[in-house]
Parts: C-alpha cells; sequence; structure tokens
C-alpha cells in the first residue's frame, strides 16, 4: 500500500510540474521564455586550457556602458581561451560558447599612469580611463550580446583585454 500511494503521489506531481511548464514557452535552445527584462552580466572569467583563469583580480564589468575589461597576467597567451559569462537570471548569451576563442582582437594596449596598479590590481580610476576613451577601442574587439528573459531586451557586451604590466 505505501509503495502505491508513493507512485500515486510522484505521478500527480509530475502531471503538476509538467502543466504548470505551458505558461512560458521554451527558445530554439529548449530554455524558458520568461517574463524578466533583466539583462546584464554580472562577472566574467577567462580560462586557459589548462583551465586556470588568467585574470589579475577581478574583471571590470560596467553594465551602463556594456563594456568588461579583463586585466590578464603579463605574458599570458590569449589566442586560445574559454571565455566564463555569470549573467542575470534567465538570460542568455550570443554566440553561444562551444570552443576556444582568440581574445587577440580584443587586446588594448594602453599607456599606464603612476597609480594605475595596486598590489598587482587595477585601479578603478584605470578602468573608468579606458571606458571613457572609447576611441581606443580595438576596431575588432570581441562582442557578445545578452539577451533577456523574455527574449525582447538585448545589450551588446565589448569585451577588452590588458595585459598588467611586469612588476
Amino acid at each position: 500500500m505505501k509503495k502505491y500511494s508513493i507512485i500515486v503521489v510522484t505521478f500527480l506531481f509530475s502531471m503538476l510540474s509538467i502543466g504548470s511548464c505551458d505558461d512560458f514557452p521554451v527558445d530554439e535552445d529548449g530554455l524558458l521564455i520568461t517574463e524578466r527584462t533583466d539583462c546584464y552580466v554580472g562577472s566574467f572569467d577567462l580560462y586557459d586550457t589548462d583551465h586556470q583563469t588568467i585574470i589579475a583580480g577581478n574583471a571590470y564589468v560596467d553594465t551602463l556602458e556594456q563594456v568588461i575589461i579583463a586585466y590578464v597576467r603579463f605574458g599570458a597567451p590569449v589566442h586560445n581561451l574559454w571565455p566564463r559569462f555569470s549573467l542575470c537570471s534567465d538570460a542568455k548569451l550570443d554566440p553561444k560558447i562551444t570552443t576556444w576563442v582568440d581574445f587577440t582582437p580584443s587586446k588594448l594596449n594602453i599607456e599606464f599612469a603612476d597609480g594605475d596598479w595596486a598590489s598587482g590590481y587595477a585601479s578603478a580610476g584605470l578602468s573608468e580611463r579606458i571606458i571613457s576613451n572609447r576611441s581606443s577601442f580595438p576596431s575588432g574587439a570581441l562582442k557578445y550580446t545578452v539577451i533577456s528573459g523574455n527574449r525582447k531586451v538585448r545589450k551588446e557586451y565589448t569585451v577588452l583585454i590588458v595585459e598588467r604590466p611586469r612588476q
């Protein structure tokens, strides 16, 4: 009798779960389309072929200007990396990450000033100075589009790679 009641409860629960998904359709990737309009990158990281991060500290993500600046270790190769985006709930990324990516076109060469680096990490002032000078962005910088949960809001982020100076 106990076994029979477990089967009935499991069946009823599964039927309720299936029925509640009818309110939200799925997109071409099989992901649920929701009512969320949030559309932003929370954090960003780059992994090399050894599955180790090459970023020095944390990447700088500016959600208003839609720019990501990844400060990488001096001498780190940027031609064969796996990007890792942390997105808001229900959002998705275009293009999808399906293979190793060459970030060489996103590499930004800049002149550093005193105070740009403290204890091996980039200052907020450096990131703001880079973003304020959009004309210095590489023309071939990689761009990724974040698409909201309702699939109506799209925001394109430019990814820049800055190599930390040798210290």
